[in-house]
């Protein structure tokens, strides 16, 4: 790995890091209740969550679609 590419990695990663601090301590530090912080945060892992499975399902279908064109594809040539 060159420098440049080091250089940029390791920028990356800095902005990456920097972000996540500033949520934490933006959320730590936000003018409402823990309770409250609490429940924003459960319902919006929660919503990941499900948007994660939706994904995950609809690429195991396309997937499943590609593999089947193959399969036809290959059929077809024998």
């Amino acid at each position: 790995m060159d420098s440049d590419t080091r250089v940029i990695l390791c920028g990356g990663l800095a902005l990456f890091t920097g972000i996540l601090l500033g949520t934490g301590l933006g959320l730590l530090m936000a003018p409402q209740t823990g309770r409250r912080t609490r429940r924003q945060i459960k319902n919006y892992l929660y919503d990941t969550g499900d948007r994660m499975n939706d994904f995950a399902d609809e690429t195991k279908d396309r997937m499943s679609e590609f593999v089947d064109k193959g399969k036809r594809f290959v059929e077809d040539c024998i």
